[in-house]
C-alpha cells in the first residue's frame, strides 16, 4: 500500500460460523467439574414392582431393596496448542485503522484474546458434536493422537434407535406413512423404558417439511388453532424460517417443535451435519444431561477441576509465544433411555 494513498477501514466483517451449543444448552444444561481423572453418576434403578400378597398368618415376604448403580467415566483430553505469528504485534490487527493506532503490546494482547476465543469456540463445537453423537446412538467414539480409540457406550435400549424403511417412511407418499402415529408410539416407548415423558421433538429440515405435510397433522393444527385461538393451545408456525442452531416452530399437543441446523468439519476436512437430514429425536429435561469435566493434568493448575484451562508462555530462542487450551470433557445422558432418535425420510440436505 502506497503511503501517499488515502485509505479508510470502513468495517470489520465478523465470523458467523461460531459454535451454537444449542443441544448442550437445551438437553445437557448441568455442568460439573471433577478433581480426578474420572467422573461418576449414581443411578437410582427403579422397576415397576408391586408389593407381594401373603396371608396375615405367615411372616412377611422378604423384598429386595431398590438398587443403586454407580456409572464411572473417564473423559477424553483436549490440548489445543498454537504458535501465533511472531510478527503479529508489529502488524495491523483486524479492526485497527489503516496505518495502525495500537502499540505492539496492545496488538499482542488483542491477538491472544482472538486466538483463545477461537480455542473456546472449537472446544464448544466438539462438545456439541459429542452431544449429537450421544443423541444419535446413545454412545460416542473418542479418537485422537496418542489416545486409543475408545467407545463410551451409555447402553441405550436398542429400540430407541429407529430407522423407517420403505412405505412407512414419511417421504414415501404411501398411506403407511403416519408421522403422528409414529410419534405417539415412540413417546410411549420412551415412557415404558424410562418413566420419562418427552417434551421436545427436534427435526432436521426435510423431516419437518414432511411432518407438517401430513394431512392428519395439518388438520389437527388447523382445528386446534380455530378452537383454542383465544387460549393459544395450538401455535405451530408453518412458514419457512431459517436459523443457525435451532428454530422454534411452536407447540403441537404436549410437544415443543424445533428445526435444528448445525455443522462441523470432520477429520477428513469434510463439512458434516451434527444431526443428519431426514432425522428427528425426542427427549426432554428428564434426561438430566450433564457436561462433565475431569481434572486438568497440569501442575500449573494444581491438577484442579476446570472446564477450560488456558495458559501461555514464551520460548526464549527463537522467541515464540505459545498458547495452550486444555480440557477433559464428556457429555453424559444421565437417563439415556429418555432419548429416541429416528431416521424418517431420505436425506436431502448435507
Amino acid at each position: 500500500m502506497d503511503i501517499f494513498d488515502t485509505n479508510v477501514l470502513v468495517q470489520v466483517v465478523p465470523n458467523l460460523l461460531v459454535a451454537q451449543n444449542w443441544l448442550l444448552d437445551r438437553f445437557f444444561p448441568n455442568v460439573v467439574t471433577s478433581d480426578t481423572e474420572f467422573v461418576s453418576i449414581d443411578v437410582d434403578i427403579g422397576l415397576r414392582r408391586m408389593s407381594p400378597f401373603v396371608s396375615p398368618l405367615v411372616q412377611g415376604k422378604l423384598v429386595e431393596s431398590r438398587k443403586v448403580q454407580t456409572n464411572t467415566f473417564k473423559p477424553a483430553y483436549i490440548k489445543d496448542k498454537r504458535a501465533p505469528d511472531l510478527r503479529r504485534p508489529v502488524r495491523r490487527q483486524i479492526g485497527e485503522r489503516i496505518a495502525g493506532a495500537m502499540s505492539a503490546a496492545e496488538r499482542m494482547q488483542a491477538n491472544l484474546t482472538f486466538e483463545m476465543a477461537d480455542q473456546i469456540d472449537m472446544l464448544n463445537r466438539r462438545l456439541e458434536w459429542m452431544a449429537a453423537e450421544v443423541i444419535k446412538g446413545g454412545k460416542v467414539t473418542i479418537t485422537g493422537e496418542g489416545f486409543p480409540d475408545t467407545l463410551v457406550d451409555f447402553n441405550r435400549d436398542a429400540s430407541l434407535t429407529v430407522t423407517l424403511v420403505g412405505n412407512p417412511m414419511w417421504d414415501s407418499g404411501n398411506v403407511a406413512a403416519n408421522p403422528s402415529a409414529n410419534i405417539s408410539t415412540w413417546a410411549n416407548r420412551i415412557m415404558k423404558l424410562s418413566g420419562a415423558i418427552p417434551t421436545d421433538i427436534v427435526f432436521s429440515p426435510t423431516a419437518f417439511s414432511y411432518f407438517i405435510a401430513d394431512n392428519k397433522i395439518r388438520d389437527a393444527i388447523v382445528f386446534d388453532t380455530a378452537r383454542f385461538r383465544d387460549l393459544q393451545k395450538a401455535n405451530v408456525n408453518l412458514g419457512v424460517q431459517t436459523k443457525m442452531g435451532a428454530q422454534y416452530k411452536g407447540n403441537w399437543g404436549s410437544y415443543d417443535l424445533w428445526i435444528y441446523n448445525d455443522w462441523y468439519i470432520d477429520d477428513a476436512g469434510v463439512q458434516q451435519r451434527m444431526l443428519p437430514d431426514g432425522s428427528i429425536f425426542m427427549s426432554g429435561p428428564d434426561m438430566m444431561g450433564t457436561r462433565a469435566f475431569g481434572a486438568i493434568l497440569d501442575p500449573d493448575f494444581n491438577y484442579g477441576p476446570l472446564a477450560y484451562a488456558p495458559k501461555s508462555w514464551v520460548e526464549k530462542d527463537p522467541a515464540q509465544r505459545l498458547i495452550l487450551m486444555q480440557s477433559s470433557p464428556i457429555v453424559i445422558p444421565s437417563r439415556v433411555n429418555t432419548t429416541l432418535f429416528a431416521t424418517v425420510t431420505a436425506a436431502v440436505e448435507t
